[in-house]
């Protein structure tokens, strides 16, 4: 019917409703919805024109069923949304409530335009319950959401835009008159009921509507039927806004996140390889456009829920660094200002330098004149980064914060020369003698020597005798006095428990973790491209890894290159010599403990377990704090901080006295980490907090050794 509508009637014999009954030209609607459809379609191609600016190279087309089943797995369960519970599971309502509700719009309209018998008995009821209470639930979501932003006020939602507040309140209006829409229906078919068990099958069908319905039961009939017209066309009309404005709002995280979801990145954790580096032109990123597509959907997707801030030890210690301000948001703005000039010297095949700008924007500062590392992120937010993936693990959006920070910084380093003198010794130091102490190479090998296991050792270069794993001891061991200690430790323990091991010396180099991570990326694959090759020249098939960051570098980073070993962290294969009854402890220490989860450990390769075993197994009691596994706090060492100096900011203390408080917060006698940056940041923070008589800083290995000596 062109100029007539379906009229409600007071119920059905079969439990049903009649889509479309009692609004006038309801078949207006399907023409009128091309409109906010076209307006999203073309705001969507000109968010992926913005992508494909991109020069840099990133191809993430690799295993296929791996991706589907990470976009299925993300976006329907928010795994990643729900691990802060609050805002999480009332994101999840939101999301499921309005899956729920499109669908069912979805099934009725087909239902409707192509003449399909409508729902009717069981199934209406039973789908109609579904929907009606998924619905209530996004409405639940989207209250508490508004609550926690406008009462709660976490830090973490620091930049809270008027436009967040209007999208809340679209939603909410969206959500709202939907159920007040179905209330005035149910209220009218009661009044056109003669009897109130005609329409009683709506209390079980519609439960939430049929309390809306309460509205209009001072109301007469005609008063409950304009009502439910005039809120029928409203409701479609503020529905089709919000399906106009996603391309063009926070909305549009909706369809990025689930992208992002598809082209995380799925390897290991590691840094970005620059191939052909002999060849290369330039390095790093020093433009906006330099980088991979993936890196500016990353933009996009960015929601600006705070997790990454909230995690990130530089800006809870008042750095310059905030992953979502000054990084994230902070490229995000850029790159919105200098596409449009991007765009318009590709449409015209000219340099931009070159396109013609209007009165206004010649006016305004031109973006293509700011500098992405100097003026957008600053340098000061390029180096506070420890690296430590806190962000990147809490990012519900799989935002890759941290390969953006080290192609800046290769850029500053390599190509710009700019960076600190702590940062440049670091690099002479590597250079001459493959170790950023800068101790001389040919005493690599001295500490066996020094702390009297040169006999338990299979020195390769000159006992060559047979062996399972390789011992990667690492420069810490080598030239850190402290740290010898826990090497003397750990060959005792590997000695005791009958394993075949071989060492390097003077052969080994460094592994090139902090090269990389300062942005030093020719010197990290010369020092890697040695390691590999000496590896290969002894045939080594299984690796002990003593420091994190070697063992991230040796497991994750050297595939890159062709080194393709098993690689182990010492505390791992402690705690499989243990659970073979080939350690046992001889005594249990029974101290009371704070353990330190280093980041390269940690959240770098998800080893929580096996130190804490050897840590029981030596009779320790660990007190558990707050910031502990993927949620621990950073030591201030990682990303090659451990050589450059760190100031504390006013009203603030530095990385590692922060960790320290609170990891004596628990009052233990005995702090134990598994790193020897940590050990020591952290023997650094004892000190400073005048607490080195009540609670001492161990290794793990030590430890063990304690225990089993």
């Amino acid at each position: 019917m062109i100029f007539g509508f379906e009229p409600l009637e007071g119920g059905y014999e079969v439990p049903m409703r009649v889509v479309g009954a009692n609004i006038p030209y309801e078949w207006l609607i399907y023409v009128i919805m091309l409109i906010p459809i076209a307006v999203f379609l073309y705001g969507c191609y000109k968010r992926i024109q913005v992508w494909m600016l991109a020069k840099g190279e990133l191809h993430r087309n690799d295993k296929v069923g791996q991706r589907i089943l990470s976009w299925f797995n993300y976006t329907f369960t928010q795994a990643r949304v729900i691990r802060k519970p609050l805002a999480g599971w009332m994101h999840a309502f939101l999301f499921w409530g309005f899956l729920v509700l499109f669908l069912a719009a979805g099934v009725d309209a087909v239902h409707h335009q192509i003449g399909w018998p409508p729902l009717e008995g069981s199934t209406y009821i039973g789908m109609s319950w579904i929907v009606d209470i998924f619905g209530f639930l996004a409405l639940i979501g989207i209250t508490i959401l508004a609550v926690v932003r406008y009462v709660q006020k976490p830090d973490r939602l620091n930049d809270t835009k008027s436009s967040d507040g209007w999208i809340i309140l679209l939603v909410f209006a969206i959500l709202f008159t939907g159920y007040v829409i179905e209330g005035a229906r149910i209220a009218a078919q009661i009044k056109l009921s003669t009897t109130m068990s005609q329409i009683a099958y709506e209390r079980v069908a519609s439960p939430i509507g049929w309390i809306f319905a309460g509205i209009f039961a001072g109301s007469s009939l005609e008063t409950a039927l304009m009502w439910h017209r005039f809120l029928w066309w409203f409701h479609m009309g503020i529905a089709f806004l919000f399906i106009a404005i996603v391309p063009f709002s926070k909305l549009w995280h909706i369809f990025t996140g689930m992208l992002n979801y598809v082209f995380r990145d799925l390897e290991p954790s590691a840094c970005r390889m620059v191939e052909n580096i002999e060849e290369a032109e330039t390095f790093g990123v020093e433009n906006i456009e330099e980088f991979g597509w993936k890196d500016l959907l990353d933009l996009d997707a960015c929601i600006r829920c705070g997790r990454c801030q909230e995690n990130c030890p530089a800006y809870n210690t008042g750095k310059a660094l905030n992953p979502k301000l000054t990084l994230i948001q902070a490229m995000k703005e850029h790159l919105d200002e200098k596409a449009p000039y991007l765009l318009m010297a590709q449409e015209q095949g000219e340099e931009v330098e070159t396109v013609a700008m209007t009165e206004e924007a010649e006016e305004a500062v031109n973006p293509m004149e700011k500098s992405l590392l100097y003026d957008v992120v600053t340098t000061d937010v390029i180096w506070d980064c420890t690296n430590c993936r806190a962000c990147m693990e809490h990012c519900p959006m799989f935002i890759e914060h941290i390969p953006k920070i080290v192609e800046m910084r290769r850029n500053l380093v390599m190509w710009q020369g700019d960076m600190s003198s702590e940062a440049q010794m670091a690099f002479t130091n590597m250079e001459r003698n493959y170790n950023p102490w800068g101790v001389g190479w040919a005493n690599r090998a001295e500490w066996l020597n020094e702390r009297g296991v040169r006999d338990k050792v299979n020195l390769l270069s000159e006992d060559g005798k047979e062996f399972e794993y390789l011992l990667y001891a690492g420069c810490a061991v080598s030239f850190d006095d402290r740290y010898k200690r826990v090497g003397e430790a750990l060959v005792k323990l590997l000695d005791k428990a009958g394993v075949s091991f071989g060492y390097l010396g003077t052969e080994e180099y460094c592994c090139g973790d902090s090269a990389r991570r300062l942005g030093n990326e020719y010197l990290y694959q010369t020092l890697a491209q040695q390691n590999i090759d000496t590896f290969n020249n002894y045939g080594v098939k299984k690796i002990i890894v003593v420091c994190p960051h070697g063992y991230n570098a040796l497991k994750n980073e050297y595939p890159q290159m062709g080194g393709n070993y098993e690689v182990y962290h010492y505390t791992e294969i402690l705690a499989k010599l243990i659970a073979e009854g080939k350690l046992k402890p001889a005594k249990s220490l029974g101290t009371r403990v704070a353990y330190h989860d280093s980041c390269f450990l940690g959240r770098h390769n998800g080893v929580y377990e096996e130190p804490r075993n050897v840590i029981k197994v030596a009779g320790c009691n660990i007190v558990e704090i707050e910031k502990s596994r993927d949620f621990g706090f950073c030591c201030g060492a990682g990303g090659g901080r451990m050589w450059l100096e760190e100031e504390a900011v006013e009203g603030y203390k530095r990385i590692n006295d922060t960790r320290t408080d609170q990891l004596l917060a628990t009052n233990p006698e005995t702090i134990i980490t598994n790193c020897p940056f940590c050990l020591t940041m952290l023997a650094d923070g004892v000190k400073g907090a005048e607490a080195e008589e009540k609670t001492r800083v161990y290794d793990v290995a030590e430890v063990l050794w304690q225990a089993v000596e």
